[in-house]
């Protein structure tokens, strides 16, 4: 049994006992994806890349494939649920799908397919973050305009202690103790994380009360154009507009940077596995500190001015990271970008509560998500250029890389200067005939 921290105990207690049942059921499947995610993200990476000896832009090109997936499908999928049907019904079909794609990618690499493994990974990758479509506007219905970076951050930090309990729970198998399937270490870590993730994220599927919706069934076609339609009325809204534009940016510098982190470790640092955990899980402890404690900060002194804190501190991480000689020095520096990986996370979500407008919530969120992996078009290719392009520096041109993606932050920066502190008021969107 996994022993939590009492406070975080007397928390989730607190929170079911009060009838906030739903906000339980939102936090535990933050939970539970999450350990799916870091499982993959840790020992996929390295098993296809360093064991398979699969390049590395090829890897980094399966988060821009699945984020041309996500381009094509999320604003549909956004404005249907704005209309016609519940969200927690396109989580249920999303998460199904997670499960099975993510599972046939864990059973493909333990028998040492590659390419099989991978198009499952790209297919695993896109319903994972189509989920985030139905799963993250789930916020305004559970909380309050006032409290809503907390509850942001209790999802940020329920996220973060998912991600712990996932490296504990796979690090017997990544370190041999464990051998079921008969496959590599690193391929064993995978199948157990997949099951463990359908098993938590159950309990939200089954139990999680949304309000039905009623609508008229319209055509394919009509629908299409409606999407249209509502797009270009949702970023006429500029605070929308330029805050979906500044988290692309931003966030490309974020997630490219995390998507590579534990191959980084391995490239220019050389640590085992079991290193590169206990790393991680010091990461992940800030993180969740750096969720919970940064979504009360913004409530309480506003959302978009500690976005922009946040923002600055990590143009000053991302070099040092990329620079840092000494090994002691630099786990003190990943330690604390966990804080801000946390931190990140929680406040843009909450800013793109407020600046999301009521009408057409799904659909600005489909867009925020589309925005999070959009990054995926640039980023991890601008990686994957640089780290393929400059195979003579060595290990050198991680460090290399590293540097060149904060670029992204600074723009991203100045994009979110354009974004008003204020609520959005809603738009009316008149739709098309049918």
């Amino acid at each position: 049994m996994i022993l939590l921290p009492r406070c975080l105990y007397n928390l989730i207690i607190n929170i079911f006992m009060e009838s906030k049942r739903n906000v339980f059921l939102w936090a535990l499947y933050d939970f539970a994806n999450s350990i799916i995610s870091i499982v993959f993200f840790l020992y996929f990476s390295q098993w296809l890349v360093i064991d398979q000896g699969v390049k590395d832009i090829y890897f980094n090109l399966t988060f821009t494939v699945s984020a041309i997936l996500l381009l094509f499908t999320a604003p549909l999928f956004g404005s249907m649920l704005d209309k016609y049907y519940r969200r927690i019904t396109g989580l249920r079909y999303a998460t199904l799908l997670t499960f099975i794609f993510y599972g046939a990618c864990a059973l493909f690499a333990v028998y040492g397919k590659a390419i099989p493994a991978l198009i499952f990974f790209v297919l695993g990758i896109y319903v994972y973050l189509l989920s985030f479509t139905f799963y993250t506007p789930l916020l305004n219905d559970i909380s309050k305009n006032e409290r809503r970076g907390f509850v942001s951050g209790i999802g940020i930090t329920a996220n973060y202690l998912g991600q712990f309990v996932g490296l504990l729970l796979v690090l017997p198998f990544a370190n041999g103790t464990f051998n079921i399937f008969g496959g590599d270490a690193r391929a064993e870590t995978l199948l157990p994380s997949v099951m463990v993730f359908f098993v938590l994220a159950l309990p939200m599927l089954l139990f999680f009360k949304e309000p039905h919706k009623t609508g008229d069934r319209i055509s394919f076609k009509r629908k299409i154009k409606n999407v249209f339609i509502e797009t270009r009325a949702l970023l006429s809204v500029s605070s929308v507009s330029f805050f979906l534009l500044a988290y692309f940016l931003f966030n490309d510098a974020v997630l490219t940077a995390a998507n590579n982190f534990p191959i980084f470790l391995e490239q220019v640092w050389g640590v085992s596995d079991t290193i590169k955990t206990y790393i991680l899980l010091g990461v992940l402890i800030t993180s969740a500190v750096g969720g919970i404690t940064s979504g009360l900060v913004a409530d309480r002194f506003g959302h978009k001015k500690i976005l922009t804190y946040i923002l600055i501190g990590w143009i000053f991480l991302l070099p040092i990271i990329g620079l840092l000689n000494n090994f002691t020095l630099f786990i003190i520096s990943t330690t604390l970008m966990g804080f801000w990986f946390g931190a990140t996370w929680t406040v843009s979500r909450a800013v793109m509560s407020y600046v999301a407008p009521r009408k057409n919530y799904n659909l600005a969120f489909s867009y925020f998500g589309i925005a999070e992996r959009a990054s995926s078009l640039l980023g991890p290719v601008v990686w994957g250029i640089v780290v393929s392009g400059l195979v003579s520096f060595g290990a050198v041109r991680y460090r290399i890389a590293a540097i060149v993606v904060t670029v992204f932050v600074i723009l991203g920066v100045i994009a979110l200067r354009k974004v008003k502190s204020g609520e959005s008021r809603p738009i009316q969107i008149q739709q098309s005939p049918a």
